[in-house]
Formats: structure tokens, C-alpha cells, sequence
């Protein structure tokens, strides 16, 4: 069984319309997820438990949370995703890192009608504050809904998902196969084994990858230099960081940041 990948948000703010049952597999991130299904039906597995979304049903999911989406055979499904950065929930809501709700799942009859009319009416195309505004007034009703608990930290047995959370944390530093072996007083042949194993890409590829994301999530929403984002994303050289980048996104960061130079710049 592979493990869940770390997913990095490319906005602080994002909006998905899903018009047909969404495949997708196990992942987790930062970002705050609302999902709210206006027809059909979608299943979602949060936290190793499976809920079927149905019509006018909703769903949060905390940061770090694993989860994975799967179809039902030939049922349609039209959702809508949005992703929100903890960040710009700040002050206003609960700890998102160190609670959980008992259960994600609101059903359609625990939604308040201010909640689905936001719901209708939140667009991608509007302006940033605009889809803020309409994701407080959405949480705001949800989270009334929901029973929260203290997020367990315990120590996790799983020396894969104790690696994939320490570089999730730390891929700007300069980690290496030797001082990630030290870190965990492991031998580095052991840690080479377990991404080859269960990971399925080796450590030197997964490193880069997270962070290429990063890099280009620093391209899009700010105009720092290449330089500049080179080395804040953990890149040793601009030599490794386009060839890095350039495997992952198919063109160089040069090409990348001219692609979209254009769009204005997420808060």
C-alpha cells in the first residue's frame, strides 16, 4: 500500500467545481477542505472512515488529515471543493492543527440556509476578499454542527509516515539521506528501503518534488526572483533546481513564471 503524499497548495484560497465523481488518492495538507455536494453523490474517506456525501451534505476536513476520494460505479456527482489555508482563519476559528471533529460528515438538514446560500453563491472568478467572506460565513455555520476533540499526538510506529511528516516539515533545510538517518538513529540504507518500498520514489525525487511545489507555489503568488525562490525552497544550486522543476512541471521556472506573470497575485 503506498503512502498518503503530502499535497502543497499552490493558493492560500482555491475553489474546485467537481461535475462528475472524483477519483483521487490518499493525501493530506495544511489547508482547510470544505466539500459540499449539490447533486448526485461523492465518496470521501477521511481519517480511514468512509462517508457517502450526498445532495446538499457537506464535509470539513482538518489540516494534516489523511484522506482519499473514490466513485460509486456510474452515480454523477457536482461538488464543489474549497480549500483554505489556516492561515486566513486565524484568530476567527478553532485551532485547526490541534483539533479534529468527531465526525467530518454534516448532513444536509444540520446545514443552515445562510451556509448553502454562501455555497451557491462563492465563485471562483470573484475577487480574494470576496471568496473569504463567503468562506467565514460558511465555516462559521458548519463548524457550529460539529463536535470537536483534542487531536491525538501520539508518537507514531510508522517510521514512513514519521519520515514523510518530518519532510513535509523541514524541505527547505539541507536534509541529506545521512542526517535524515540521523535524525531517526536509523542506518540511511533503512531509510533508502523504506522509500523504495513504500514510498515509491527514492528520497533524493521525493525531496525534490516537495520542493518544486513549493517553488512554483512561490512563483505564483509572489515576485520574488528565481534566485530568491531557489534558495528559500531548499535548492543547493540553480542547476538542481531547474532540472528539478523541470521533470516535474515539463518547462523550466523561467518558462513557469512567464506562463503566469499575467495572473494577478493571490493575498
Amino acid at each position: 500500500m503506498m503512502l498518503p503524499f503530502y499535497e502543497i497548495q499552490a493558493k492560500d484560497l482555491r475553489l474546485i467545481r467537481v461535475s462528475r465523481p472524483l477519483t483521487f488518492p490518499a493525501h493530506l495538507h495544511r489547508n482547510i477542505e470544505i466539500v459540499y455536494v449539490f447533486s448526485g453523490v461523492q465518496h470521501i474517506a477521511i481519517d480511514g472512515i468512509g462517508y457517502d456525501i450526498r445532495e446538499g451534505d457537506a464535509a470539513i476536513i482538518f489540516s494534516d488529515i489523511v484522506h482519499h476520494f473514490d466513485s460509486i460505479g456510474e452515480h454523477p456527482a457536482d461538488f464543489l471543493l474549497i480549500l483554505c489555508d489556516p492561515k486566513l482563519l486565524k484568530g476567527v476559528f478553532p485551532d485547526f492543527q490541534n483539533f479534529q471533529p468527531v465526525t467530518p460528515f454534516i448532513p444536509k438538514e444540520g446545514i443552515h440556509e445562510e451556509a448553502v446560500y454562501a455555497l451557491r453563491h462563492i465563485k471562483k472568478k470573484e475577487e480574494f476578499a470576496v471568496k473569504l467572506g463567503w468562506t467565514y460565513v460558511i465555516l462559521s455555520h458548519l463548524l457550529r454542527q460539529i463536535e470537536l476533540k483534542q487531536r491525538q499526538r501520539i508518537p507514531v510506529q510508522d517510521m514512513s509516515k514519521k519520515i514523510i511528516e518530518y519532510l513535509a516539515d523541514n524541505f527547505t533545510e539541507p536534509i541529506t539521506l545521512d542526517s535524515l538517518a540521523a535524525e531517526f538513529c536509523v542506518s540511511k540504507y533503512y531509510i533508502s528501503h523504506i522509500f523504495s518500498e513504500k514510498i515509491k520514489m527514492n528520497f533524493r525525487n521525493y525531496l525534490g518534488m516537495l520542493r518544486a511545489e513549493y517553488a512554483a507555489k512561490l512563483i505564483r503568488t509572489t515576485d520574488a526572483s528565481l534566485t530568491t525562490i531557489c534558495s528559500n525552497a531548499g535548492f543547493d544550486s540553480q542547476r538542481t533546481f531547474n532540472r528539478v522543476f523541470h521533470r516535474k512541471y515539463g518547462m523550466s521556472p523561467r518558462e513557469f513564471k512567464n506562463c503566469t506573470c499575467k495572473q494577478p497575485k493571490q493575498k
